[in-house]
Parts: structure tokens; C-alpha cells; sequence
């Protein structure tokens, strides 16, 4: 005969017998625990190469061997990045026609070999991501920019890392790449506050941001010339 402190489902001191309830699964307190430990391993392996892959793509190509670059001019003669820097410090711009950022950059592009000379650096503009063949022309040529132009980049972009424009490298001497503008992200010393306010549209953002980017590029520039 059963006492009535089986039947409630206790044992006479009162250590209560979880029942399962028909159908469900039985899990042990042990089972709970390696459950719980393999969610947190796997989400602390999400974490980590979530960072892994930010730190690599912080880091971009600076320091490594330039990508290969090797596309048609406007005439339709294929040149290589190597045969346009002919051994000069080689700025190579990736931009697009329809880009704010792009037009309010290249006017400083364009005094760098004013100042420096074209015999001592030269700029290779990849146009890119264009919906005809011919949009980058009239822009370009009305500015007269006295740069080495290559068409059709969208491919090349993806092989040097270029998410958008401008994205803007310096290639020295020796073909590697002494600066990259996609890693850096040309964060000025103090922020301006007025580049956070949401009233400002792009042309004026570009405007601001550009001297900026500029600066960091001359920089660059300067200390691969002065490098044997």
C-alpha cells in the first residue's frame, strides 16, 4: 500500500521527485551545464574572429606588396601600375564621377604634383563603379587633372580593398604600399563636431573632410621622397 507522501510525489522527508511530464525530455543537471558551457565557447569564438576580422581589415595592405593593377586607359592601350610609375612614389586614386568626396578630394590630389612635380610622383585615378563608359570624361577633363587615367576598376577595387570612394593609396619605390586610406580613415587629431550633425549633406561633408585626407596623403608623400 503507497503512503500518501508517494503519491504527492515526495519521499517522507520531503526531497521532492521531479516526474517528467509525458512526452518531454529528460535532461540531467550535468547535461544543462555542457549545454551552457558549448553556447558560451561558441559565442566567445563568434567574438573573437569578429575582432580578428576587424583588426585585418584595420590593418588593410599598408606595408605590403601593391596589388596587381593592370587595366585600359581611355585610348584602350592596357598599362600596368609599374610601367606608369616608372619608379616614382605613385598616388593611386579609386573614384567615381557621381562622388562628392571624389571631386572635393582630387583638386588637392592635383596640387600635390603641382607642388612636388610630376617627374617625382605621379597619380594613376582607377575609375570605377560608373554606369557608362564615358561619365567619368566630362567632370575629369572640364578640371584639367593632370592624372594617368585607367578604366573599368570594379574588379581591381576588390583586390586592393576598396569598399568605397575615393579610396586612396601611395605606392613607393619599391612597389609596396606606404599608405592606405582604407585602413586609416584619416581620423583628424580633434574631431570636428559640426562633420556629426545630420544637417550637413554630403558636398559639405566632403568639402570639410578633404583638406583632411589631403594633409595625411602629403604627408605620406613627403617622407617617400625623402626615402633613397
Amino acid at each position: 500500500m503507497r503512503v500518501a507522501s508517494e503519491l504527492a510525489g515526495s519521499d517522507p522527508v520531503g526531497v521532492s521527485h521531479h516526474r517528467p511530464v509525458f512526452g518531454a525530455p529528460v535532461m540531467s543537471s550535468a547535461f544543462v551545464v555542457r549545454s551552457a558551457a558549448v553556447r558560451f565557447v561558441s559565442s566567445a569564438m563568434l567574438v573573437l574572429s569578429a575582432l580578428l576580422a576587424g583588426a585585418a581589415f584595420a590593418q588593410g595592405i599598408e606595408g605590403q606588396k601593391a596589388p596587381a593593377l593592370k587595366l585600359k586607359d581611355p585610348s584602350g592601350v592596357e598599362r600596368s601600375l609599374p610601367e606608369l610609375a616608372e619608379g616614382r612614389p605613385t598616388v593611386v586614386l579609386f573614384w567615381a564621377s557621381w562622388c562628392p568626396y571624389c571631386k572635393a578630394l582630387m583638386p588637392h590630389v592635383q596640387s600635390m604634383i603641382d607642388e612636388f612635380g610630376s617627374h617625382r610622383i605621379e597619380v594613376v585615378a582607377v575609375n570605377l563603379w560608373e554606369d557608362g563608359p564615358n561619365d567619368w570624361r566630362a567632370d575629369f577633363v572640364s578640371n584639367g587633372y593632370d592624372f594617368k587615367v585607367l578604366l573599368a576598376g570594379d574588379e581591381a577595387a576588390k583586390l586592393w580593398g576598396v569598399k568605397g570612394t575615393p579610396g586612396l593609396f601611395l605606392i613607393d619605390r619599391e612597389g609596396r604600399v606606404a599608405f592606405d586610406r582604407n585602413s586609416r580613415q584619416f581620423k583628424p587629431a580633434r574631431r570636428d563636431q559640426s562633420l556629426l550633425e545630420g544637417e550637413l549633406n554630403n558636398r559639405a561633408k566632403a568639402a570639410r573632410q578633404a583638406p583632411l585626407w589631403a594633409a595625411e596623403l602629403r604627408k605620406a608623400v613627403r617622407a617617400s621622397l625623402a626615402t633613397p
